[in-house]
């Protein structure tokens, strides 16, 4: 009896000392029976009055009741604003060609409202194996990467959860997640996707708003302070690990001209001078004042950066002093919005040795990793 009390009070010490190295995985079945086989939807574009596909098969055109209308060979050329009802384009080899970037899956055309919409269906993980490099260097160490694609994935699989009344989940943009095609895979990222196959963050039982982007600056921000909603999961924590990455420490010179073409609608006549008027807890600037020559208003920094461009102000988290030229200096830290998981922090944290699951548990609190399974 006393051997095997010491045996569990040595298991109960290890599993103290490893922490976070182990953590419960339990399984998330959505409410949607098929929903496990059912494709992402993503948006390339709307259709013009010629759209070429290409493959390196065979291409085969369906309509809406999976009946064969048309069938090609390498190339396809049509006009999808003529047609009345969906239909679909698939291929026998592992990709479809459009505008120069291969797609897996099938390419959907969908008339709507007036517009065509070219959609990609494509299976969450084959999506994923794209989206992983398109958000971050394949180059980066393995927990980060598998921290990447457990984020991006409980990011669609919620977007798939929001948007099934509408006509695509999912972008190829930073709107939601950039997804550059079959042409930006890499077998390091791929990996990833795979040895975290189906795994989810969830709270309270749903999958969770993974937000993530580049650079914190220091701290991360509460969504409440972006898009007017606090989230329990999403409180702001210090980044420190921001420091060893990109985006960390940014400067910009504005030209006159171009801050007064930006702000012309806030109609206050040529930009005077431009004011942090408050700041959040976390450094990054609430409101400014704007003064022009016609008078003055106060905006909010995320409508302000809206305004003057991602580009330009890489994130909120910066200070501006007008130069004697009348030009405008702007010096800031980090590049987003600074909600959810900072992937230069990831970066960092992993060449610090920290795992993935530390490293998503640091950015969202409160969570569990679940895995998806067929209802």
């Amino acid at each position: 009896m006393k051997q095997r009390t010491s045996i569990l009070f040595f298991c109960i010490v290890i599993l103290g000392q490893i922490g976070c190295a182990s953590v419960m995985v339990s399984n998330w079945a959505p409410d949607e029976t098929n929903f496990k086989s059912r494709p992402v939807r993503v948006l390339l574009g709307f259709a013009s009055e010629e759209e070429i596909f290409k493959t390196s098969g065979e291409i085969i055109v369906k309509d809406a009741n999976d009946l064969t209308i048309k069938k090609a060979y390498d190339f396809l050329s049509l006009n999808p604003t003529a047609i009345k009802a969906p239909i679909s384009i698939q291929s026998n080899a592992e990709w479809i060609e459009y505008k120069g970037v291969s797609y897996r899956g099938t390419v959907l055309l969908k008339p709507f409202d007036g517009k065509v919409y070219i959609i990609n269906l494509v299976p969450v993980e084959l999506y994923l194996l794209s989206v992983v490099p398109s958000e971050v260097s394949a180059s980066w160490p393995k927990e980060a990467l598998k921290a990447q694609a457990i984020c991006a994935r409980t990011y669609v699989v919620k977007e798939m959860l929001n948007r099934k009344k509408q006509e695509y989940d999912v972008d190829t943009s930073t709107n939601t997640q950039v997804y550059k095609g079959k042409n930006k895979e890499h077998k390091n990222t791929t990996e990833a996707v795979f040895e975290t196959e189906g795994l989810i963050l969830i709270h309270k039982g749903q999958p969770i708003q993974s937000f993530f982007h580049s650079n914190a600056g220091g701290y991360t921000e509460d969504p409440a302070n972006v898009w007017g909603n606090s989230v329990e999961y999403l409180k702001p924590v210090p980044s420190e690990y921001d420091k060893d990455g990109d985006q960390y420490s940014w400067e910009e010179k504005w030209k006159t001209d171009y801050v007064n073409n930006s702000l012309r609608d806030l109609g206050v006549g040529e930009i005077q001078d431009i004011i942090v008027a408050s700041r959040f807890p976390t450094s990054r600037v609430n409101e400014l004042e704007i003064i022009g020559t016609s008078g003055s208003k106060r905006i909010k920094a995320t409508e302000f950066r809206k305004k003057i461009g991602a580009t330009k102000l890489k994130s909120t988290r910066f200070g501006i002093r007008k130069e004697e030229s009348g030009d405008f200096y702007v010096k800031g830290l980090g590049s987003g919005h600074g909600v959810g998981m900072s992937q230069w922090g990831s970066f960092a944290m992993a060449k610090s040795q920290f795992n993935h699951k530390e490293i998503l548990q640091h950015y969202f609190k409160g969570i569990e990793f679940a895995r998806i399974v067929a209802r």
